[in-house]
């Protein structure tokens, strides 16, 4: 063990180390040094004729962190102590025995508290911190500032001293507790903790002077969140309205992402953000992207009085009142398209700009089922993208792609740009809970239409259930909104689901949205009408009503609309109106490219025309939606729309030899699938496997059912194994729903 290298003759040793090649006779030399490099031992190491312990050596594995906290750290705190150790032993034998001998009473300490409690701050002010020159700890300091250090940041505060290369060297020397990624130097968490809150610089100026030198050095390089820490650290959040005046809102949403714009507004005071229209536009954009939207529609209207129309924000602000519309609000004018497009056209040397601009254009026509330029506006919004380094909009750019294949059938191409956007949401920006909502949202879309409901319901949970408290824009909403209900009604039957509908249009109106709560409503009205259809009556609540589309309604407002008031019409016996409102509705999605809604359209000429015995027209729908179905692999909605009268007619069309091959293989797996259903409720659950999904339904635990059907664990588990292959399923949510749809409570006598 070589602790100082310079009182060692290196050469010789080396030397005796080579005639001695301890290989042959088959022993092992380790030798252990503070840094490998001050030592001229390299030939050695290259030959294997020697061993080199040192900090990489030594950095401990994340299974021997896990066994250590596993053993002496109470559960809840095991996170927080491995983040705080990370690969230091020191660190890790510590904070463990702190733990073991405080029970790990985190509660109310901070990380400081921590690290001073366990010793291990007087560890590095004893042990590490003497190692090091004033410039090399003064250095240290300022790196522990920062989330992420940098030569490019370093470099520019501390004069004629290059911190930069002083940190760089420590990454050589201090390996394992000053690390190197990417151009980037990450210090050991519990060592940044204890030299930035318990460790004074030394180059003469006060801490604050530094925090702003290096506040203001961040806003230049463009880490403004940094920059608004910093700011606060030193006590002037008053110098984070000049950093927004300097990059303006939206181009800091644009560029740097949502989760920039938060901690700029988190580190203001209210002073700060009450002197700024820059920090109060921030502070709409806030709660506009957290579902907040009454509260950002607020904010917006006071800011639109106070800044007036030839305020230099006033463009700004009316980029604000779209994206407001984008998320829901009812702020729309019949111009909006050609405001986006002049403004766009005086923004032509403004990268970022243009790609927000560009972006709100192909929602807005999007929505509007002008897919051809929506898809013009998102080639033009993925160019301007890339210039300004906007990975970001990027990200964001996959999920309005996936909304247009959506509308246009094309599940694939939709599939393929939601996992490119959560690649990128997982690598760059998981800490943005509000993307994995709308990520959630499509994927429960996709994976509903082609009859994954076991994923569907996954993605329930990460989309339906945050809303309206969470970030979604019209489209958004509606994609999640739609499976909601439907699963709901597979899952709970359909008074239970419309109960649900009715909670969340008080939700939706209470949050500002009376759009979209008129849009699940008017959802809740098809799904009601389907029921009746299918021989179930059930009541409304009398303000129930079916609204009119405006000249600026969404594809999505028009097919739900439609819907419902198709089944109206046809129950108020008003048949003939019905046909015409489905006619004329088939036609214009059909020239419009949604085959989405004209599969829906379809669907309903279908269930009416085989309810009122006119089977000629039933066919020739459920011809043309099989066409649509076979190309776009949409399968689920067949099932939820077609009702009791479509076994017959879809086995019929089996024999239709004008089928296509693809269209033939569509027909036989929705056969399948019937038969599936048809075989399980004719018997081939067994008695006990009955009781099992009843027993099911109740809910409970393994241990609960086995005690309650006086069966073991391993019982229960064999039998709901069989009961999800003989069903279909993959879940117990899955099995109890199918179970309910097909009755089998109605229907015991055929059981074996």
């Amino acid at each position: 063990m070589i602790d100082d290298a310079d009182a060692a003759d290196g050469r010789w040793l080396a030397l005796a180390l080579e005639r001695a090649n301890p290989s042959k006779s088959g022993q092992r030399v380790i030798v252990s040094l503070n840094q490998a490099s001050d030592f001229p031992l390299s030939r050695m190491d290259a030959r294997h004729v020697i061993d080199i312990l040192d900090a990489n050596a030594l950095r401990l594995r994340p299974q021997e962190i896990a066994e250590a906290t596993r053993a002496m750290v109470p559960t809840k705190n095991r996170g927080r102590i491995r983040d705080l150790a990370g690969g230091w032993p020191v660190a890790l034998d510590l904070l463990c025995a702190w733990s073991a001998t405080t029970q790990g009473h985190c509660e109310g300490l901070s990380d400081l508290d921590i690290v001073r409690e366990s010793r291990l701050g007087d560890f590095i002010a004893q042990d590490v911190l003497p190692m090091l020159a004033p410039e090399e700890r003064t250095a240290l300091v300022h790196a522990s500032m920062l989330d992420t250090a940098d030569t490019d940041i370093l470099s520019g505060i501390a004069g004629q001293r290059d911190d930069g290369r002083i940190i760089a060297e420590l990454a050589f020397r201090l390996r394992g507790l000053v690390d190197r990624h990417d151009g980037q130097f990450l210090l050991q968490r519990a060592l940044r903790i204890w030299l930035r809150d318990a460790v004074e610089a030394f180059d003469g100026r006060s801490r604050a002077d530094i925090l702003v030198a290096m506040a203001d050095r961040c806003s230049e390089k463009g880490r403004l969140g940094e920059a608004a820490v910093l700011a606060r650290m030193a006590g002037d959040s008053g110098r984070i309205r000049t950093y927004a005046r300097a990059h303006g809102a939206l181009r800091i949403w644009i560029v740097h992402g949502f989760s920039v714009l938060k901690r700029l507004l988190d580190n203001s005071s209210a002073d700060d953000i009450a002197d700024s229209a820059v920090l109060k536009m921030i502070e709409c954009i806030v709660h506009l992207k957290s579902g907040h939207i009454h509260v950002a529609q607020e904010l917006f209207e006071t800011l639109a009085r106070d800044v007036g129309t030839t305020h230099p924000l006033s463009t700004d602000l009316e980029i604000v009142r779209v994206t407001l519309l984008v998320y829901g609000c009812s702020l729309e004018r019949t111009d909006d398209l050609e405001l986006l497009k002049r403004i766009t056209d005086e923004q032509a040397d403004d990268a970022a700009m243009r790609t927000f601009l560009a972006t709100l254009s192909a929602i807005l026509n999007c929505q509007r089922a002008r897919f051809d330029t929506a898809i013009a506006n998102l080639i033009d919004a993925r160019a301007q993208a890339e210039k300004a380094a906007s990975r970001y909009n990027l990200m964001f750019l996959q999920m309005h792609e996936a909304s247009i294949n959506l509308a246009q059938g094309k599940l694939k191409q939709a599939r393929t740009c939601v996992t490119d956007a959560r690649r990128r949401w997982q690598q760059e920006f998981a800490h943005d809970v509000g993307v994995e909502t709308v990520i959630a949202a499509l994927n429960a879309s996709i994976e509903f239409e082609s009859g994954q409901l076991s994923s569907a319901r996954n993605s329930l949970r990460k989309s339906a259930n945050r809303m309206p408290e969470a970030e979604a824009w019209f489209d958004i909403y509606f994609a999640a909104y739609e499976v909601m209900i439907r699963i709901n009604i597979v899952d709970h039957g359909i008074g239970p689901a419309m109960a649900a509908v009715e909670d969340e249009t008080r939700k939706l109106r209470a949050q500002g949205l009376p759009r979209v709560s008129d849009l699940i409503v008017a959802l809740g009205l098809c799904a009601a009408g389907e029921a009746r259809l299918h021989g179930t009556d059930v009541p409304t609540p009398a303000h129930w009503t079916i609204p009119q589309a405006g000249p600026t309604a969404s594809w999505q407002e028009h097919e739900v609309f439609t819907i419902a008031r198709a089944y109206a019409c046809y129950f108020d016996r008003n048949i003939a109106e019905a046909w015409s409102l489905l006619d004329a509705a088939i036609l214009g999605a059909e020239a419009q490219g949604l085959q989405r809604s004209r599969l829906r359209y379809l669907l309903v000429m279908f269930a009416l025309a085989s309810a009122e015995g006119e089977a000629g027209r039933a066919k020739v729908a459920l011809r043309a939606a099989v066409v649509i179905g076979a190309a776009s692999g949409m399968r689920q909605i067949f099932r939820e729309i077609a009702g009791r009268r479509f076994a017959p007619m879809i086995r019929a069309l089996k024999d239709d030899d004008s089928l296509t091959e693809a269209e033939s293989g569509f027909v036989a797996m929705l056969v399948n699938r019937l038969q599936e259903r048809e075989s399980i409720a004719s018997g081939k659950l067994s008695r006990r496997e009955i009781e099992v999904l009843r027993t099911l339904e109740a809910g409970g635990s393994d241990k609960q059912l086995a005690r309650h059907l006086g069966l073991s664990e391993h019982g229960i588990r064999f039998h709901l194994k069989n009961i999800f292959k003989k069903m279909g399923v993959h879940d117990r949510a899955s099995a109890v729903a199918a179970a309910r749809k097909l009755d089998l409570d109605a229907d015991t006598s055929s059981l074996r």
